[in-house]
């Protein structure tokens, strides 16, 4: 009998030891695989979008100090082309956590996406967040036309920037992932969080959480 408890014992210590691990890894591994899932939609819709919408330039957008009309938003025109519950746009609370954004590093976010009304936010079929922030047009390859940001896990923990929130930017003809070299890999994003999608998108890992810094894609 006490050799039993014995190993028990140890069993019971092994898997103290392992389990956390091992619970940290199938989220990472379900994030990197809803955030690629992700990238592949949104890059349809925005494909479809311009051919039923024409160039991005000739949408109905203005910038997001400047309007709190859902329609003058790059969301908008977005959402027709992909599969979601619930639209808030940029006047209904319920889109997201109401919390404070964190940041994986010591740059601070600190935004709650809920309340702001600068940002325009929908709820997906498959779970996931998204929000929307329109630049001032004209905008062009070079210029970004806005940002994207996605929470892969709702309105669960941790509810930062890098690790569960992603930061995508919205382009002329493409839309390319916060960190690709070029794109808002500034120490100010790399810190904050938001440059850390490219490595969860062409890496397929998240192991820059370790050192909470994101490293650029290039």
């Amino acid at each position: 009998m006490a050799e039993v408890l014995i190993t028990l014992g140890i069993i019971g210590v092994v898997a103290a030891l392992t389990l956390p691990s091992l619970i940290q890894n199938y989220k990472i591994h379900v994030y990197v695989s809803k955030l690629n899932k992700f990238y592949s939609v949104i890059s349809n819709a925005y494909i479809r979008a311009k051919q039923d919408n024409g160039d991005i330039n000739n949408w109905n957008l203005v910038y997001y100090e400047s309007s709190d009309k859902d329609e003058e938003d790059i969301l908008y025109y977005l959402l027709p082309y992909m599969n979601y519950v619930k639209f808030c746009g940029k006047n209904e609370q319920g889109c997201f956590p109401d919390v404070e954004y964190k940041s994986i590093g010591s740059t601070r976010y600190g935004i709650n996406l809920n309340q702001d009304s600068r940002h325009s936010k929908a709820i997906l079929n498959d779970g996931v967040l998204i929000d929307s922030l329109t630049f001032e047009p004209p905008c062009s390859n070079t210029a970004p036309c806005g940002y994207l940001r996605i929470d892969v896990n709702a309105y669960a923990l941790p509810n930062s920037l890098g690790i569960d929130l992603f930061t995508f930017v919205v382009f002329e003809d493409k839309i390319v992932p916060g960190g690709v070299k070029g794109v808002i890999d500034s120490d100010y994003f790399i810190t904050r969080g938001d440059a850390c999608t490219a490595q969860v998108i062409y890496g397929k890992n998240m192991d820059y959480i370790k050192d909470k810094q994101c490293k650029i894609w290039e």
